[in-house]
């Protein structure tokens, strides 16, 4: 968690409290409204989910292929699940 998460949260929910519009917002508090969707839409990703995290995936019919940091894995339909998830753990490691 970054340490500027709190003091984002914080910016965040004064926002939604005070009824104005972001740009309003921002004006009236001194913050920067581009900075201010930035640290918005970070916030809103499913637990604050860091960039180039992998996440779980379920069964392909169809082929896929994943992209992450620059690791680009191409995966055949009918995968074995268990492959899938070790190459993952290691490419986590990495």
């Amino acid at each position: 968690m970054s340490l500027h998460t709190p003091e984002w949260t914080d910016k965040i929910a004064a926002w939604r409290n005070s009824g104005l519009s972001i740009a309003a917002w921002c004006r009236e508090n001194s913050v920067g409204y581009h900075r201010f969707l930035y640290w918005r839409d970070r916030l809103q990703q499913p637990e604050h989910q860091e960039p180039g995290k992998f996440v779980a995936v379920g069964l392909a019919t169809t082929p896929i292929s994943l992209e992450c940091n620059g690791i680009f894995v191409h995966v055949p339909a009918g995968f074995d699940p268990g492959l899938l998830g070790d190459i993952l753990s290691l490419l986590r490691r990495g």
